[in-house]
């Protein structure tokens, strides 16, 4: 068996360290102040918050919806971009994502950013039920979409699987009974075609919270959208339509309109 000596351990140490202090870092300016994102990947570098491929919505979402000292739960947060845009407002964020590396990334990002007292971040899927699942990848990198649970299905249908990762899921509704897990007032759902499945395991937390930004594309458009709306209006939310066609007109928000 090889063994590794002090000396040798501390050397190890500092070369990872300086490795790390070598990464490259890529900054977006945002109407309040600027984000630093870590570079592990193409996929790692987000989009001008101006950009419609950047979901500009969910960014005003945020700005217009959430109120100070309201609480997100972000599922599907990948490498953090709308997490980091609540904490700059000093919004407590619970940002959920299974991806081993969107998830390593994240947490660079909240440090990097001097966030990580707003933000709670777990490895985690959402999903119907608590238990072990496997997560499908299209792609293993940082920053990575398109991937799915359970299954090699996404809202776009089959892909290639390039990899396989073992992760907990957890339903939303068991999420809340955490000890020290913050309740949410608002949830941005974006997992890539499983979010009815997320809002099954949810319905105690749904009938809960404020706003529910959902991405609705794909399967979700054309075969799950009477279901999903189905939870969201027993919830007691209700559509606010003139979310539809905003920025890149794939997220559609519901709200319970006496709270905000």
């Amino acid at each position: 068996m090889l063994t590794i000596g002090a000396n040798e351990r501390t050397r190890v140490k500092t070369y990872a360290r300086l490795a790390e202090s070598f990464k490259e870092t890529h900054a977006i300016e945002t109407d309040r102040g600027v984000l630093k994102f870590r570079v592990d990947s193409p996929g790692s570098v987000p989009q001008d918050p101006k950009s419609v491929r950047s979901e500009p919505e969910t960014f005003e979402w945020i700005r217009k919806v959430l109120k100070e000292g309201d609480v997100l739960w972000d599922i599907g947060a990948n490498i953090g971009v709308f997490s980091l845009y609540a904490a700059l407002n000093k919004n407590k964020v619970l940002s959920l994502e299974p991806s081993a590396e969107s998830y390593a990334t994240l947490n660079a990002n909240i440090r990097l950013n001097g966030l990580d007292k707003y933000i709670q971040a777990l490895c985690f899927a959402g999903s119907k039920e608590t238990n072990l699942i496997d997560l499908f990848m299209k792609d293993t990198s940082a920053g990575a979409s398109h991937n799915s649970i359970e299954s090699s299905t996404n809202q776009f249908g089959e892909f290639d699987v390039n990899g396989h990762q073992a992760v907990i899921a957890i339903k939303l509704d068991d999420l809340e009974k955490i000890k020290g897990v913050l309740l949410p007032n608002h949830i941005k759902l974006d997992v890539d075609g499983k979010e009815l499945d997320i809002l099954e395991g949810a319905t105690n937390v749904l009938s809960k919270i404020d706003s529910l930004l959902i991405e609705i594309e794909g399967i979700n458009l054309n075969e799950n959208l009477s279901k999903i709306e189905e939870f969201v209006f027993h919830s007691g939310l209700e559509e606010d339509i003139s979310w539809r066609n905003k920025g890149s007109g794939r997220n559609r928000m519901y709200w319970r309109k006496n709270n905000l």
